[in-house]
């Protein structure tokens, strides 16, 4: 994970001069955000992203549409270029390349709270990409569409080995260079 995220990490680097300068002049606001996130074994983990909306509300959804959602922004969530900076998380050993995406703080604890189980998708590191993100075509946005997401976490946990990761991460990377992600 370190060496694959050291290097790639390097390379994005050539992009991030042109996002900042394209955040800053939609709204001259911050470049980047950073968001707590549960990591694991419940370990709160601080995950730097390339801001894409106005204001925030960390126990809400972010719906299809969504206006918070700059113009910039929504070029940066369908190319995930927002998410270059965890790279570095990587690097810092807070994230892994492959595992369960890591929820806001106030959202995991609701979910933990509404839904059986939840938290034992925290047993292990979560991930930049993983098997509910290349199952789902976009992120939950209900109860129901989490439980799903949740069952795909628990399906990664329960099966969780170098060809399964390998699988995940070709699949990832096809759909990165198809820009068929939302």
């Amino acid at each position: 994970d370190t060496g694959i995220a050291s290097v790639l990490g390097v390379i994005s680097l050539i992009f991030y001069p042109f996002v900042i300068i394209a955040i800053k002049l939609e709204d001259n606001g911050p470049a980047f955000i950073m968001q707590e996130r549960i990591g694991a074994g419940n370990r709160i983990i601080k995950l730097w992203k390339f801001r894409s909306m106005r204001g925030s509300d960390a126990g809400k959804w972010v719906t299809e549409g969504d206006d918070r959602i700059t113009r910039v922004g929504k070029f940066l969530r369908k190319s995930r270029i927002d998410e270059l900076p965890q790279l570095w998380n990587i690097v810092r050993g807070d994230l892994s390349l492959i595992g369960p995406r890591p929820d806001i703080v106030a959202m995991g604890k609701k979910l933990a709270d509404e839904l059986p189980y939840y938290t034992v998708r925290n047993l292990i590191k979560p991930g930049l990409s993983g098997w509910a993100q290349i199952k789902q075509d976009v992120a939950p946005q209900s109860l129901d569409e989490t439980r799903e997401r949740l069952a795909y976490d628990l399906y990664y946990l329960k099966n969780r080995s170098f060809i399964l990761d390998l699988t995940i991460a070709l699949k990832t990377m096809k759909t990165l260079l198809s820009r068929t992600g939302k």
